[in-house]
């Protein structure tokens, strides 16, 4: 039987760094399912660190995501 690896939870500043960090990895292109399987944390509390760094999302589906513009973030 294999054992499930956890984490300790991120509180507090470091949580909110590491929120602000995925959201700068999201604003150059990468998508929610990308940094999940990155981090190694599921596609909802990687939404849900995004959400509160206060990412403006991008439309779902579609083309390939691309970057947001400074401007527009």
């Amino acid at each position: 039987m294999t054992e499930k690896k956890t984490r300790k939870r991120r509180t507090g500043a470091r949580r909110q760094a590491f929120a602000e960090r995925l959201r700068a990895e999201y604003y150059a292109g990468n998508s929610i399912r990308s940094l999940a399987k990155k981090t190694g944390y599921s596609y909802g509390t990687v939404h849900n660190l995004l959400t509160q760094a206060g990412t403006k999302f991008r439309p779902r589906g579609g083309r390939r995501a691309r970057p947001i513009p400074e401007d527009q973030r």
